[in-house]
């Protein structure tokens, strides 16, 4: 079986220095020996971040700002040279009625999941061109890009935009060799999830349980790490032959027509 080897590549994770997902996919392209240029808003957070992993660096900068942007590309390429994926993990939520919403809010979220989706892989394939080099994307979706509930529908919209990106660009990137490929993770434990299910319900526990054992086919809870090991394999040669995919990371949750205390026990 082909190993991934990362070594000698640099990764630009953008969110990353969270304790969701994007820690889960720095961590597993750290563990495949790979340099972490670790992008968040938070100079503090992320500087701290970077200690964790044996080989990262910290990418202070505001994805949203299209000259920030820029000036994020610049310094990682006169610094570590060049970007060879560039994952886009950065992102916020919304639970709130669409017709609720206020236009401030509708921006903001649109500017970050999508704006910054969007203007990070420009930027980032644009240096791709100017160098005659060969890189790779990864965005990361959400299952509301699909199935959603009530409070998400302009989170679930902006998680469709990134798909449809994603679509997209791997069609108009696939003659230069670039792949883009988007993970879309389910409901995946950590902390801040945690602190999300305990602001609409107060039962949260009992919550989490439900989603693991009523309405997903595996139960068990999806880590972080599930969604980074997705994350590697699709920036990888193991993926070499794919793009333009999602790739759905929720133990069976978008599977399932019933919930499972509907399914009568065959045993």
């Amino acid at each position: 079986m082909m190993q991934i080897d990362f070594t000698g590549k640099n990764y630009l994770v953008t969110g990353g220095a969270g304790v969701g997902v994007g820690a889960g996919i720095c961590e597993a392209i750290s563990d495949c020996g790979g340099t972490l240029l670790l992008n968040d808003l938070d100079a503090v957070r992320t500087r701290t971040a970077v200690k964790k992993y044996p080989n990262a660096h910290a990418i202070v900068g505001d994805i949203s700002n299209a000259k920030d942007v820029e000036r994020i590309f610049e310094e990682i390429k006169n610094e570590y040279g060049l970007v060879h994926g560039l994952v886009n993990n950065a992102g916020i939520g919304l639970h709130k009625n669409a017709h609720l919403a206020d236009e401030s809010e509708f921006d903001n979220l649109y500017n970050i999941d999508v704006k910054g989706v969007w203007l990070m892989a420009r930027t980032f394939v644009r240096q791709l061109m100017e160098d005659n080099e060969v890189g790779h994307i990864v965005n990361i979706s959400s299952v509301h890009a699909r199935e959603t509930t009530a409070k998400y529908a302009l989170y679930a919209g902006a998680k469709a935009a990134v798909e449809g990106l994603t679509r997209g660009m791997s069609i108009e990137l696939g003659e230069f060799g670039v792949r883009c490929n988007a993970v879309a993770p389910g409901y995946v434990d950590s902390e801040q999830s945690r602190d999300a299910v305990a602001s609409w319900t107060d039962k949260p526990k009992a919550w989490i349980e439900g989603q693991k054992n009523d309405y997903q086919s595996l139960r068990h809870m999806i880590s972080a790490r599930d969604c980074g090991n997705a994350v590697v394999f699709l920036l990888s040669h193991m993926a070499n032959s794919i793009t333009g995919q999602t790739l759905t990371v929720d133990a069976g949750f978008t599977n399932l027509l019933y919930a499972n205390s509907f399914i009568p026990n065959t045993q």
